[in-house]
C-alpha cells in the first residue's frame, strides 16, 4: 500500500507526541528530514478545528484594533485589508476552511462608491448568519438621499435588517430615508444601533421606532433634539444606551427622563458631551433606573455649570456599582466647580458605587474632598496618570487619612509617578487600619523584570502585604 508523504509525516508526528522527552530526538530528526524531502510545511499539520480557532481570533483581534482606533474615515477603511480575505488567499486548504466558516463573513462594511460585488460576496458567504453592518461615509456635494449610491446602500441595509445584530451608521450627512425605513421593516434580531451624524442635522425624529426593534439591547445616538417622549415604549430589552451631543441640540429634561423611565432593563448608561438641555429648564424631573450598574459621564469643553450637578440629581440608581467620570476634555476646573460644591454640600448621590474611575488633567484638594464625601463606600479607585500624585498626596495628608475607608484596590493609568508617595501612602493606610491590598498599573508588565522596579516592589512588600500587578 502506498502512503502519501503527508500521511506519513502525520503518523510520525503522532508517534513523536507519545514518546517520552529524551527519546524524541531521533524521530524528530527523521520527521524534519521527511518534511524537507517531501516539501511539506509544519503548518499543514494543523487540524481544521484549530485552524478555525486561529482564524476567528485573528479576525477578532483586527476588528478590536479598528474599533479602538476610532477612525471612521472611509479611505482608511478601503485601504485596510480585510483579514478574512487575506486568510482565504493563503492556500487552497485555508480558503476551503475559511469558506466553510459563515461567521467569518458577517462583518459587512459599507461606504459610498463601494464595489457592490464585494458586499454581495460577504452576504453570500455569511449564509444567513446574524450580521454586523457598518455604513461609513462623507458626502460633500448635493443631498445624499438622492444619490443612487446612497439609495443602493440603504436598500442593502434595509433588505438585510431582519438578520442584522449590530448596525452602525456614521457620516457627515443626513440619512432620513434609511432611518425612516426602519418603521416599515421588522428587525427582530437587532441588539445594537449606533448612529453618528452632525449636530446641525435634525435626524433624531427618525431614530427609534420600537415596532421594528423588539430585541434592541444597545443604542448610541449623536443628536436627539427631536426625540419625542413616547419613544422606546416597548424597548424592555434595552441594556446599554449612549447619548452624545450638545445642549443646544440635546434632549429636553422631560424627554430625557421619559426616555429613561421606559428602559427598565438598562444596565449601562453613557453620556458624552452635554446631551441634555438642562440650561433652559428649571423643573427637573427625576428618574429611577433600578438595574443600572455602570454609568459613564464624559462632559465636553465649556459645559454649562448646571449640567453635571443636575445629572447627579436627576438620576437615581440604587444598584449602581461603577461610575466613570472622564473630565479630560473639560477646559478647566471651573467647569466642574458646581459639581464639587454640590457633592460637598449634599447627601451622597450613589451610595452603592464600589468602583470609581476618575480621568482628569488636574484635581484640586476640594475636588478630592468632595469625592471622598460623596463616594466613601468605594473599594476600588482608578485614576489617570496626571492626578496620581495628587491623589496620594491627598490621602496622605493628616486631615484626610480616613478618606475612602473601604478602599482596597488602586488602579493607575501609568507607572510614572512618585513611588515614594505610594510607599508613604501604603504605610499610612496600614497603620490606620485601612490597608490597600492591591495596586495595579497599566504598562507595568513590560517593566516588571527590570532591576529598579524589582527593588521598588521588594521595598513595598517589606512594609505592607500589597499585591503589585498590571492591567
Amino acid at each position: 500500500m502506498n502512503i502519501t508523504p503527508k500521511v506519513e509525516c502525520v503518523a510520525m508526528t503522532q508517534d513523536l507526541a507519545r514518546l517520552p522527552g529524551k527519546t524524541k530526538r531521533p524521530l524528530a530528526l527523521r520527521l524534519n528530514q521527511a518534511l524537507v524531502t517531501y516539501g511539506v510545511s509544519y503548518i499543514s499539520f494543523i487540524p481544521n478545528e484549530l485552524l478555525e480557532m486561529i482564524f476567528v481570533e485573528t479576525v477578532k483581534a483586527t476588528r478590536a484594533d479598528e474599533d479602538s482606533s476610532s477612525s471612521c474615515v472611509p479611505t482608511s477603511l478601503r485601504l485596510r485589508p480585510r483579514p478574512e480575505l487575506l486568510l482565504a488567499s493563503v492556500s487552497q486548504h485555508w480558503r476551503a476552511v475559511a469558506l466553510g466558516m459563515p461567521l467569518l463573513w458577517t462583518d459587512i462594511r459599507l461606504f459610498l462608491r463601494q464595489n457592490v460585488d464585494l458586499v454581495n460576496l460577504y452576504l453570500t458567504r455569511s449564509q444567513g448568519q446574524l450580521l454586523d453592518m457598518r455604513f461609513t461615509g462623507i458626502h460633500n456635494q448635493g443631498l445624499p438621499e438622492f444619490d443612487p449610491d446612497y439609495l443602493r446602500i440603504s436598500c442593502i441595509i434595509l433588505s438585510h435588517i431582519h438578520v442584522c445584530r449590530r448596525l452602525e451608521v456614521h457620516g457627515a450627512f443626513p440619512f432620513p430615508k434609511l432611518l425612516d425605513g426602519f418603521k416599515h421593516i421588522r428587525a427582530p434580531m437587532l441588539e445594537e444601533l449606533i448612529v453618528h451624524y452632525p449636530l446641525d442635522i435634525p435626524n433624531s425624529r427618525h431614530l427609534l421606532f420600537t415596532e421594528g426593534l423588539p430585541s434592541l439591547t444597545s443604542i448610541e445616538l449623536g443628536n436627539f433634539s427631536s426625540i419625542s417622549s413616547d419613544l422606546l415604549l416597548s424597548a424592555d430589552r434595552l441594556t446599554a444606551l449612549t447619548l452624545n451631543g450638545l445642549w443646544v441640540s440635546g434632549l429636553s429634561p422631560e424627554n430625557f427622563s421619559n426616555l429613561l423611565s421606559h428602559l427598565t432593563s438598562l444596565t449601562h448608561l453613557t453620556l458624552i458631551g452635554e446631551p441634555v438641555d438642562y440650561v433652559r429648564s428649571r423643573d427637573i424631573p427625576v428618574v429611577e433606573l433600578p438595574l443600572l450598574q455602570t454609568m459613564i459621564l464624559k462632559p465636553g469643553p465649556n459645559i454649562s455649570r448646571t449640567y453635571m450637578p443636575t445629572i447627579f440629581r436627576a438620576i437615581r440608581a440604587p444598584a449602581l456599582r461603577e461610575l466613570v467620570l472622564d473630565f479630560h476634555t473639560a477646559t478647566s476646573s471651573r467647569d466642574l466647580q458646581s459639581l464639587v460644591d454640590k457633592l460637598n454640600r449634599g447627601a451622597p448621590p450613589f451610595p452603592s458605587v464600589r468602583l470609581l474611575t476618575l480621568c482628569s488633567r488636574f484635581m484640586a484638594y476640594d475636588g478630592w474632598h468632595a469625592l471622598a464625601h460623596a463616594f466613601s463606600g468605594i473599594t476600588t479607585l482608578s485614576v489617570s496618570k496626571c492626578i496620581v500624585n495628587q491623589l496620594m498626596g491627598f490621602l496622605s495628608c493628616a486631615g484626610r487619612r480616613d478618606a475612602f475607608p473601604n478602599l482596597r484596590t488602586l488602579l493607575f493609568d501609568d507607572m510614572q509617578f512618585e513611588w515614594s508617595l505610594l510607599l508613604q501612602l501604603l504605610q499610612i493606610r496600614e497603620a490606620a487600619g485601612m490597608p490597600v491590598r492591591e495596586v495595579k498599573m497599566r504598562g507595568f508588565g513590560k517593566h516588571a523584570q527590570s532591576e529598579l522596579v524589582g527593588k521598588l516592589v521588594t521595598s513595598l512588600a517589606t512594609y505592607t502585604p500589597v499585591v503589585i500587578g498590571w492591567t
